[in-house]
């Protein structure tokens, strides 16, 4: 069973995409990161999911 599960993920601000079609799906236990460039929108994804 899944801790979190997200399928095709996409946030947008002001009709500009910052995430396009994001996939995840943790398991208890797992210890994972989100690593990226600067506006690789690894802070709206995680907003996203919060």
């Amino acid at each position: 069973m899944s801790l979190l599960e997200i399928e095709n993920l996409h946030v947008s601000y002001d009709g500009i995409r910052a995430v396009r079609g994001i996939d995840l799906k943790l398991e208890a236990g797992e210890i994972v990161s989100l690593i990226g460039a600067n506006g690789a929108g690894k802070s709206s994804t995680l907003r996203a999911i919060c």
